[in-house]
């Protein structure tokens, strides 16, 4: 039973996917932008990576909003990209649609509306999961390497979880496929 206690608020949850490389927290997550005022997940990023402070334009909607931040987990953004932005200005209820830029002419479909953000401060925790295969991972800025590797660091294995206490190590967390190619999938919570 996964147990997972912190004086903490959940601020951002996301997954990484097709690890072959080493990933960690993106930069916005660790320093939230003080003028973003809604975030949500993404997917399907597509047609051109969106531009910062452009115009989002809902596609059932209507609605818009600012870009602010874009913190893309998994993919090259603007080709089939995942991961979470940050807008303001919002000018009513977004719902699952697709989301275009006006000028990048990017877009991206999101799931449900926006999210209210809770806290700017630095996240103090992080629950990591193991979904899919193996990890490897770092927690002190050293090199994350596959099995094959220099094989320093720890292993999690599909179903395991480690909860990282601290802004530091939050901040030079890295993981990587315990084994090249093998579909690992890790999901995170951070929490501020």
């Amino acid at each position: 039973m996964l147990s997972f206690q912190h004086d903490g608020e959940c601020g951002f949850e996301g997954i990484w996917t097709g690890i072959t490389s080493a990933k960690g927290f993106d930069a916005t997550l660790l320093d939230v932008p003080k003028n973003a005022s809604h975030w949500v997940r993404y997917t399907t990023g597509a047609t051109a990576a969106l531009a910062l402070n452009e115009t989002l334009s809902g596609g059932t909607s209507l609605k818009t909003c600012t870009l602010i931040a874009k913190a893309t987990e998994n993919g090259t953004a603007g080709s089939t990209d995942s991961g979470i932005i940050f807008v303001a200005g919002c000018s009513g209820a977004f719902q699952a649609e697709t989301l275009t830029g006006g000028s990048s002419t990017g877009t991206v479909a999101i799931l449900q509306d926006f999210i209210p953000i809770l806290t700017w401060t630095p996240p103090k925790a992080a629950l990591i999961t193991v979904e899919t295969a193996a990890i490897k991972f770092a927690l002190s800025g050293l090199l994350a390497t596959a099995t094959s590797g220099a094989n320093y660091i720890h292993q999690m294995d599909a179903g395991q979880s480690y909860v990282i206490r601290g802004y530091h190590n939050i901040k030079k967390f890295k993981c990587i496929n315990a084994v090249a190619s093998n579909g690992a999938i890790v999901k995170y919570s951070l929490f501020y």
